[in-house]
């Protein structure tokens, strides 16, 4: 008998079908379905057997079983000594309330347990999916792949899915879903930046305020395996889970393993409304409350200095810093001992002296002095061959005894799960935070886990867990440090990350043009406000790309933003510059960090605009960027969206001076005070835009006039 369930959000519904004999699968996942009866659920979903096929279908659930006959991605695979290698299970139980279902399933031959949760965030209508499997026999289950699946209607025929590299992270890719299985993998031992674990599934065509879309995130920070598939009996699906090493999960008798959750995220009105529902649901986990404590402006000593720590150098810093409206002064790798260069220190988390005599104290105090909060990077999970820490316990590195272990960026990854190691790094970081007034922690993580043995097992597993554990012990212990994820620019960014943190890095490029485009893709599962977003020197360190101070700086506004430059070479003109968007960027944060973010469709494909509209639809703010040149002589309008069409705007504009715009006379609506106009004709009529230099933008702030 099947037995129908409902969780219902507030623009969307999920109905999961359970029956005694398997697992429960996805049925429906879109527009709210109240009225709905099990009869016509029954009715219009009964699968049609057909010739040549099984007599019985196999359903497609949420852990697809190989034993009852699902040919495609299996979402359980392992064995107990070549044994019960295809269980199939029967639910006994299931627990249910408004926001989630528990179905509990066993197989009494294999000796397992499964438990499946599905949830739904009624506020924000992301639905979540996580499994946990318990062995219940005396002897080992090795567990190969415990994945969660979720079946999509067959219009959701286009794929959006991520690549990249580093300094080139979120890079977006389409196709119509192919008749053979699309599979990301990652075995990097953290999120990755070539293979971000998220994916949207659409109707052909979606764009940003268009389309029926489904986005699928993964929120996991180390290995992980992503499938899209059409399934051969019809219906597609999206399966995620954990991607394991050969024995890298035994289950011992009464031993369980759960997979990450993977969050989901429905919309009938496109692209931006599916990132804004995931972006509320993220500031609801976040620890962090940007209205009491607005996000405040940085200043990364890294490209200013490297690793020369020079007291009277960094004071000078620090005096420039303040002066031009800095709040928070980090100062990154280089301030401990033997860190002179990326060959060696790491490990030693002990102030060098010989740079800094005495201590930290005394930049402590100057920063303080001026108003800033004091800020320190870390880079705890690793170790150089040359140093203390190495030459003293060479065996609390992640390797395999027998090889010589492959170094990245001149370091060894150290083995968190050993418990002296875990105590070893919590000491020290603890010690430093205890010690000294550190109001930020900058936690980079530079390298790919090349063999991650731990006494010869492979250990991702182990090592991600107990980097949660030494996170949150952190956060326990010193709640108010605000802590960011860095792992070579955006390699660490996920929803789990951001348990633990308030900040990431998203990417170690800083070219505006790059970065414009990387922000816009980040923010389909990501909000802004913990994004670091910085403003660094004229050529860019990662492409040898020159661009304006003002570009540089509009393309940070909307972020967490930052500066990662040379004070001291800026013209008089450029700090006028610089403490002018500081300011505008101090007056707004809040607006732009609690505000909706919404990404707008243009009408060229070479501009880029993304916006900030206050939940009560009384102010915004939409920046244009243009990353090339204009094909026409006078590109399209723009037509806003999320306004309120009953409320009348005054549209000030905002433009890059040092930007030509065009051979065009600048026309009315790029003039300071641009007018008044309803909401309803912004976003239906639009905005003539003038045809503006490429690497240059224009901010549109809209006021609702009474």
């Amino acid at each position: 008998m099947n037995v129908w369930y409902r969780l219902h959000g507030a623009r969307s519904s999920i109905v999961i079908k359970s029956c005694q004999h398997g697992l429960p699968e996805v049925v429906y996942w879109g527009k709210t379905l109240k009225s709905v009866s099990d009869d016509e659920l029954a009715g219009l979903t009964d699968a049609v057997l057909t010739a040549g096929y099984l007599d019985q279908f196999p359903v497609l659930s949420i852990i697809p079983e190989l034993g009852a006959g699902f040919h495609g991605e299996a979402g359980l695979e392992g064995h107990r000594q070549r044994q019960h290698w295809a269980p199939r299970f029967q639910v006994t139980a299931v627990e249910t309330s408004d926001r989630e279902l528990v179905f509990d399933a066993r197989d009494e031959v294999a000796q397992l347990m499964l438990t499946i949760k599905v949830t739904m965030d009624t506020e924000t209508d992301v639905v979540g999916f996580r499994s946990s499997l318990t062995n219940t026999a005396d002897s080992e289950f090795l567990l190969h792949r415990l994945g969660n699946t979720v079946s999509l209607p067959a219009y959701a025929d286009e794929l959006l899915t991520f690549h990249g590299h580093w300094a080139r992270e979120f890079v977006t890719g389409r196709q119509r879903w192919p008749a053979n299985r699309v599979v990301k993998e990652n075995r990097k031992g953290r999120t990755s930046s070539d293979a971000f674990p998220g994916i949207v599934a659409g109707t052909p065509g979606f764009s940003e305020q268009s389309g029926e879309v489904y986005g699928l995130h993964l929120a996991a920070s180390g290995n992980h395996r992503l499938v899209a598939e059409k399934a051969v009996q019809g219906g597609r699906y999206i399966q995620a889970g954990e991607w394991l090493y050969p024995g890298e999960v035994a289950l011992a008798k009464d031993e369980s393993y759960s997979t990450p959750w993977l969050y989901g995220s429905w919309s009938g009105d496109g692209l931006s409304q599916m990132s804004l529902q995931f972006h509320r649901f993220l500031k609801k986990r976040l620890r962090l409350d940007v209205a009491t404590q607005p996000r405040k402006v940085h200043f990364n000593s890294w490209e200013a200095l490297y690793f020369s720590h020079e007291p009277k150098a960094l004071l000078k810093l620090v005096d420039q810093a303040a002066a031009i409206g800095v709040e928070r002064f980090i100062l990154d790798d280089g301030w401990f001992r033997g860190r002179n260069d990326d060959t060696a220190g790491l490990g030693d988390w002990y102030v060098d002296e010989r740079k800094h005599p005495g201590g930290l104290q005394y930049l402590i105090d100057a920063v303080n002095q001026k108003g800033m909060e004091f800020g320190l990077w870390f880079e705890p999970e690793m170790v150089n061959p040359d140093s203390d820490l190495y030459r003293a316990h060479p065996d609390w590195v992640l390797k395999l005894d027998g090889y010589d272990q492959v170094l990245g960026r001149n370091q060894m990854v150290l083995d968190l799960s050993r418990p002296e190691v875990f105590d070893y790094l919590y000491e020290r970081i603890d010690s430093l935070l205890s010690q000294y007034r550190i109001d930020y922690i900058k936690w980079d993580m530079n390298r790919d886990l090349v063999q991650p043995g731990s006494a010869g097992v492979a250990s991702v597993h182990r090592q991600v867990e107990a980097l949660y554990r030494l996170m949150a012990s952190i956060n326990d212990a010193h709640p108010t440090v605000e802590i960011e994820s860095c792992s070579s620019g955006g390699a660490r960014i996920d929803f789990e990350i951001l348990r633990y943190t308030q900040r990431v890095w998203a990417s170690d490029c800083i070219d505006p043009v790059e970065r414009q485009r990387l922000q816009q893709a980040y923010s389909i599962f990501f909000s802004n406000e913990i994004m670091g977003s910085h403003v660094s020197v004229e050529k860019a360190h990662t492409t040898g790309r020159s661009t304006n101070l003002m570009f540089r700086l509009m393309t940070s506004l909307y972020g967490h933003m930052g500066l990662e430059l040379a004070l001291d070479s800026l013209s008089a003109d450029d700090e006028t510059t610089v403490r002018q968007l500081l300011k505008y960027y101090k007056d707004n944060r809040t607006f732009f960090h609690t505000g909706d973010w919404i990404r707008v469709d243009t009408p060229e494909s070479y501009l880029l605009c993304n916006g900030v509209v206050s939940t009560d639809k009384r102010r915004a703010s939409f920046t244009i960027a243009a990353l090339d040149r204009c094909d026409y002589l006078m590109p399209g309008r723009l037509r806003l969206t999320g306004l309120d069409p009953e409320k009348r705007y005054s549209l000030t504009a905002i433009h890059d001076p040092y930007a030509h715009h065009g051979q065009l006379r600048p026309n009315r609506t790029l003039a300071a005070d641009a007018g008044i106009y309803s909401g309803d004709a912004l976003m239906k009529i639009g905005i003539q835009l003038p045809v503006i230099d490429v690497a240059s933008a224009i901010i549109y702030d809209l006021n609702v006039v009474e």
